[in-house]
């Protein structure tokens, strides 16, 4: 599996266990405290590693976004390819998880044009 670095320090970060299950951490733990989703099975990260800001970001995408596929009840697969289809992504960039802070804001400003909130 590839290296994953670090978006806050660089550094390489590594795949733990928890009581919560696989995630990966900085190898510079404590002194930095970046964590970043891992796959529960293939320990595969879950989307691509962001900062602070971006993490941040979104959340606000998917709270935004969520509203709007549950409101139409769509399946997960349908809310992907409406996802695809605001953003003009292919499917395998089709993921808020994969997306930086300028993306996270464009979903959002598409998204309120359609009077989702």
């Amino acid at each position: 599996m590839k290296e994953i670095e670090c978006p806050e320090c660089g550094s390489k970060m590594i795949l733990r266990d928890s009581k919560y299950g696989l995630f990966y951490g900085c190898s510079r733990y404590p002194e930095c405290q970046a964590t970043h989703g891992a796959h529960q099975n293939s320990g595969k990260p879950l989307g691509t590693p962001a900062d602070k800001e971006t993490r941040e970001w979104r959340v606000k995408a998917h709270d935004v976004f969520d509203v709007y596929w549950k409101k139409w009840d769509y399946k997960r697969k349908e809310a992907y390819r409406l996802l695809q289809s605001i953003m003009k992504l292919d499917s395998k960039d089709a993921h808020i998880g994969k997306f930086d802070k300028g993306q996270c804001q464009l979903l959002i400003e598409r998204l309120k044009k359609q009077n989702v909130r």
